[in-house]
């Protein structure tokens, strides 16, 4: 299977996880069902709530982020840090705690870990974009 299609069959499983969907063999599509998914103990990693349910509302840009930025687009990465469990401070300010999450979310979604917040980071922080950390 091509990556692309490995993509989409990931991607169906998971709002099938999310939304009480099922999946087809294929990966291509996913029908609703009547019954929801037993509950069961999420991942780690597995941020406690979908995008469309986000404590971290935003609607400004996604900057370049890194230690010594601050304003709401740092409030908000800090928050969506914290849907992965971190706790960190969300005052604004990237400082060292945010640093250090930053680096170690990177290290898990298996982008490069320089600590700034880029592209693939904002993509690694949101829950509804690939990667995820895993």
């Amino acid at each position: 299977m091509r990556l692309r299609g490995k993509l989409a069959a990931c991607a169906v499983a998971g709002a099938a996880a999310l939304g009480g969907l099922t999946a087809t063999a294929s990966g291509a599509s996913a029908t609703p069902t009547a019954t929801t998914a037993p509950a069961i103990d999420a991942p780690a990693l597995t941020p406690a709530v979908t995008a469309a349910k986000s404590p971290c509302p935003y609607s400004g840009a996604h900057p370049i982020l890194r230690l010594g930025s601050s304003g709401s687009a740092v409030e908000h990465a800090q928050c969506l840090i914290n849907m992965y469990g971190y706790g960190i401070a969300e005052d604004g300010k990237f400082g060292g705690e945010t640093l250090g999450a930053v680096r170690d979310l990177q290290t898990r979604c298996g982008i490069t870990r320089d600590g700034a917040i880029g592209t693939n980071t904002w993509n690694c922080l949101h829950p509804d974009q690939l990667p995820n950390p895993r």
